[in-house]
């Protein structure tokens, strides 16, 4: 029995399950009057308008609409999310802007490129799922930092692994601002600065006054857009009545049809002179099996130590709805690898050309109802994954920092106004940050895996599973491990020093994560200071029990998520 079941008050997202199927009919009848009107010969500038500011109107509306008073909700969005809505939002969260371009443009790279990137990618998710999310949420922990503040019992390493979260989230952040706001840029033809602030206010309308909760809502939402964008040739081919085959046999399953919008994708990905495709191609051990095994063990690795996808796994009524939510986001991933994957070769069909006007893709425009299609689904994805860092970074600071140490005794409205001026100032910083990005945006995202994997993955797994794990230990791990990665990466930017096994600068990561293995195994005999509370700790991860417990931290707050928990179970030690 968990404390959600013994709740009397319904799920506040049982509405969602119902909302998406409306949405994705609307969408349905968009396209269909959008496709009337291309048929027409309407100018492609409205059609790109419409398909791409109606979907991010409904978001900033039902962001707005999901507006909460209640402190948790605003932090961890609640413990009631059903599994498949808890799946479907993971999934939009987990793929984002940076990854949903690399899935549409697969059929123009080599299987050497996209093979460890996609294996990695997928298996972090079962990674994080078996190994992390059942002891953090038996916390109630919100995130990362409060987990093992409570864990390990102090506030040091509380504020430590919050410095390094926002080390490892906010150039992610910055990444997926900035390709949202270019795609949403190019489909209404304007300039980049233009894109990107729209981009943010739609960002900022769905989290400021429903916080976590109200990010809930908008993912599932934009989950159904990415979904229906890679789908959308399928749909357009069961209008005409030819569903079967789907793919002219033709089109042979080679590379798809060269258009300006498949150049304009590979462009936006250019993966082959990023990090991860020098690496693969160039680095001395390319053409060898370290390269494929590194870049998939990189992203398994540094995916499942993401703050903002193992917040996802928090909100569901137990740990068996966690793995279900898992299966639910896989089986979600898997279609959008389909789908997107065989979207060019889906667009060579000549009856699929014919149901559109003079702005087809196939005629070798990047305008029209297919190309705004495309984009609206990346800019979804971007909208997606941006909510959850936002929200993961804001509540860090205004949680983890700001009211443990500055502001203890604020009251719960004075908290929720701060968490709300916090977002306001967060989503600024991203901002300005966003327009001065100087890497690759793929060059942004792999560095930031890379501090996330070298600062939690480790400090996660020998919190969750060995009970001798204490607070030395956990500090000098989290500390070396980040080190060795930004040192690394400056030093190789600055050829200081030449590639370790061949690893590019922003994969210094790797090597970060068996230094802080080294490091945290050996100060774990080494006990400095008393840390009965931390053993205690260990100890009810390893009860039996299947429901969150509610932990007295060091400064005197509650570790659980939820007030009802607060009132109904409590786990003194």
């Amino acid at each position: 029995m968990t404390v959600s079941s013994l709740d009397p008050h319904p799920s506040q997202y049982k509405s969602v399950i119902l909302a998406l199927p409306l949405f994705a009919l609307a969408l349905f009848l968009l396209t269909g009057l959008l496709a009337v009107m291309e048929k027409a010969g309407v100018v492609s500038v409205l059609i790109e308008a419409l398909m791409t500011l109606s979907p991010l109107l409904v978001f900033a509306i039902t962001g707005i609409l999901a507006r909460t008073m209640k402190l948790p909700l605003f932090h961890s969005g609640g413990k009631d999310v059903p599994a498949v809505l808890a799946g479907l939002t993971l999934a939009a969260c987990f793929v984002g802007g940076s990854f949903f371009p690399l899935i549409l443009s697969l059929p123009y790279q080599a299987d050497y490129i996209s093979f460890p990137v996609i294996l990695g990618w997928g298996s972090s998710l079962v990674l994080s799922t078996v190994l992390f999310a059942s002891s953090i949420r038996r916390f109630g922990s919100a995130t990362i930092p409060e987990f093992l503040g409570v864990r390990l019992q102090s506030n040091f390493v509380k504020i430590i692994a919050s410095g390094l979260l926002l080390l490892a989230a906010l150039p992610l952040l910055a990444t997926e601002i900035l390709v949202g706001g270019q795609v949403l840029a190019s489909s209404l033809s304007a300039s980049p600065t233009t894109g990107i602030m729209l981009f943010c206010l739609t960002l900022l309308a769905t989290v400021i006054l429903g916080g976590v909760s109200g990010a809930v809502w908008t993912q599932a939402l934009q989950g159904v857009l990415m979904v229906f964008a890679c789908l959308a040739p399928v749909i357009f081919l069961g209008l005409d009545q030819a569903t079967s085959p789907l793919v002219a046999e033709s089109a042979g399953f080679v590379r798809a049809v060269d258009t300006s919008l498949a150049e304009q994708l590979k462009a936006i990905v250019d993966i082959e002179n990023t990090s991860i495709g020098w690496f693969l191609t160039a680095s001395p051990y390319a053409g060898g099996l370290w390269p494929l095994v590194g870049t998939a063990l990189f992203f398994a690795v540094g995916m499942a130590s993401m703050p903002h996808l193992l917040g996802k796994l928090q909100t569901t009524r137990s740990s068996s709805d966690s793995r279900r939510a898992t299966g639910y986001s896989l089986s979600f991933l898997l279609l959008l690898i389909v789908a997107g994957s065989a979207y060019f070769l889906l667009l060579k069909d000549e009856r699929l050309q014919s149901l559109l006007g003079p702005n087809a893709l196939g005629q070798g425009s990047q305008d029209g109802l297919i190309g705004a299609l495309l984009r609206s689904g990346i800019i979804a994805a971007a909208l997606a994954a941006s909510s959850a860092l936002l929200m993961a970074i804001s509540t860090s600071i205004s949680r983890d920092i700001i009211e443990t140490f500055a502001l203890p005794r604020a009251s719960l409205n004075q908290k929720l106004i701060l968490a709300r001026v916090v977002v306001l100032a967060v989503c600024g910083l991203v901002t300005y940050l966003a327009f001065y990005g100087n890497l690759h945006f793929l060059d942004l995202l792999v560095l930031s895996i890379s501090i996330a994997a070298s600062a939690f993955f480790p400090v996660l797994l020998l919190s969750c599973w060995w009970r001798r794990f204490q607070v030395t230990a956990a500090c000098g791990a989290m500390l070396s491990g980040s080190l060795a990665a930004i040192i690394y990466a400056a030093a190789v930017m600055s050829g200081a020093t030449g590639f370790w096994f061949g690893l590019p600068a922003e994969m210094g990561g790797l090597l970060g994560v068996f230094l802080a293995f080294v490091v945290a195994v050996p100060l774990s005999y080494i006990k400095l200071f008393e840390d009965d509370g931390s053993v205690a700790m260990a100890n009810l991860l390893e009860r039996p029990v299947d429901r969150e417990l509610t932990i007295d931290t060091p400064d005197g707050s509650r570790s659980g998520d939820s007030e009802e928990a607060e009132e109904l179970i409590e786990v003194r030690t």
